[in-house]
């Protein structure tokens, strides 16, 4: 349980980071097309949100935090294959966001966390 909560964070980290250093490039040098990087900020935003509220859920073990994560780390496999073909990133990023995608579709899918997930809170 703690494993997926940790990886989970760590995801949420790299995306605000991630977010971070975007605006820092846009600032610096600019987009082709102004809205085209807003829009990619605000994208990032949202992973940054979502990935941060999965985390959150997976620590506090709530029911609502599985499907969360499990979309969460589909959207990271997608985007790690993207950047495995040079659409975005490169092959190091994209084998990392490959990699802690499958380890947190294994762990979500797990009879402990299965069960932690599971579990009603009043």
């Amino acid at each position: 349980m703690a494993t997926l909560a940790v990886i989970l964070s760590i995801e949420a980290v790299l995306v605000l980071g991630a977010t971070a250093l975007t605006i820092v490039q846009f600032a610096a040098h600019g987009a082709r097309v102004e809205a085209d990087g807003f829009a990619f900020v605000a994208c990032l935003v949202i992973g940054f949100l979502w990935a941060g509220l999965a985390a959150v859920g997976v620590w506090l073990e709530r029911r609502w935090a599985r499907p969360l994560t499990v979309v969460w780390q589909l959207i990271q496999l997608v985007v790690g294959v993207g950047a495995l073909e040079g659409l975005i990133a490169g092959p190091l990023e994209g084998v990392v966001l490959i990699a802690l995608g499958l380890a947190g579709l294994v762990l979500v899918f797990t009879p402990p966390v299965t069960r932690a997930l599971a579990r009603v809170r009043g």
